[in-house]
C-alpha cells in the first residue's frame, strides 16, 4: 500500500485494508475475526457515505444553478420592463441598481458553483481511495468510447456563466451612462440646480465592487493539520477527440484511469 493511502486512512482514523487488528496474546482468533470485519465494515460504511453525498452533492450543484438562473432572469425582465416604458415615473437610480444586481447575482451564482464542485470533488476523492477494497476501480476507471473524451457539463455551464458575468457587466455599464448622459466634476453651487443622480450611480458602481469583492472572501473556512502526503505527478491527459488508435482501427472503446497519481 502506497505511503498516501496510509496517511488517508490515519487522517480519516480508519484502520487501512492492510492492516491487522490489535489483539492481546490471550485473544482468540475468533476474536481477532471479529474486529478485521468490523474494520471492514466502517470502511465500507464510509464508502456508502461519500457515495451518497457526493450524489447530494450534485442535486444541489444543479439546484443551486437552477436557482441563480431564476434571479438573472427575473432582474433582466424587471430591467426590460423599465427600459421599454422609458423608465417613467421610476427613480433613475432603480435599472442602475437593478443591472448591479444581476451582476451581483451572477458572481454568486459563479462562486457558489466553484464551491458546490469543490465539495463534488472532495467526496470523489474519498471514493477514489476507499472503493478498491470493495468495487475494485469502478469509480477511477472510464469507458471512453470511440468518438473520444466528451464535454464536461459542469465545466460548460461555468463558462457560461461566466460569459453571463461579461453580459452583465456590460449591461451595468450601459446603464450608468443612458443614466448619467453628462459626467461632470463640477459641484453645484446651490441646492436648486444640484443633481444627485450621477454621485448615487457612483455610490451603486462603488457598491457594486465592494459586494462583488466580499462575495470572493467568502470561502470555506478549513482548518487543521495537513498529513505526510507525497506529491505524485499528474496522470497524462487524455486526448480530447477521438483517440487515434480507435480512429484508425475502429477497435473496441478505450478505458483509462482518471484522477490524480496515488
Amino acid at each position: 500500500m502506497s505511503k498516501n493511502r496510509l496517511a488517508y486512512f490515519k487522517a480519516l482514523g480508519l484502520p487501512a485494508p492492510s492492516t491487522k487488528a490489535r489483539t492481546s496474546g490471550t485473544a482468540t482468533a475468533e476474536t481477532s475475526a471479529t474486529a478485521i470485519d468490523h474494520q471492514r465494515q466502517a470502511r465500507l460504511a464510509a464508502l456508502n457515505r461519500s457515495h451518497e453525498i457526493r450524489q447530494f452533492e450534485i442535486e444541489l450543484y444543479w439546484k443551486r444553478a437552477t436557482y441563480f438562473w431564476l434571479l438573472q432572469a427575473a432582474v433582466f425582465t424587471a430591467l426590460g420592463l423599465i427600459w421599454k416604458d422609458g423608465g417613467k415615473g421610476i427613480p433613475h437610480i432603480i435599472p442602475v441598481a437593478l443591472a448591479s444586481l444581476g451582476l451581483l447575482t451572477c458572481a454568486a451564482g459563479w462562486l457558489s458553483a466553484q464551491g458546490s464542485k469543490f465539495w463534488q470533488e472532495n467526496w470523489e476523492r474519498h471514493i477514489d481511495m476507499l472503493e478498491d477494497e470493495f468495487e475494485g476501480k469502478l469509480h477511477k476507471t472510464v469507458w471512453v468510447g470511440r468518438m473520444g473524451v466528451r464535454w464536461s457539463v459542469s465545466n460548460i455551464n461555468d463558462r457560461l456563466t461566466l460569459f453571463f458575468g461579461v453580459f452583465w457587466s456590460l449591461v451595468f455599464t450601459v446603464v450608468c451612462f443612458s443614466v448619467v448622459s453628462r459626467w461632470t466634476l463640477r459641484l453645484a453651487t446651490s441646492l436648486g440646480e444640484a443633481d444627485f443622480t450621477q454621485p448615487a450611480v457612483i455610490g451603486v458602481a462603488v457598491a457594486t465592487a465592494g459586494g462583488l469583492f466580499w462575495l470572493y472572501k467568502q470561502k470555506t473556512n478549513l482548518r487543521g493539520s495537513i498529513p505526510d502526503w507525497e506529491a505524485k505527478p499528474q496522470l497524462p491527459k487524455i486526448q480530447s477527440d477521438r483517440p487515434r488508435l480507435l480512429r484508425e482501427l475502429h477497435s473496441a472503446p478505450l478505458i483509462v484511469k482518471r484522477g490524480q497519481a496515488e
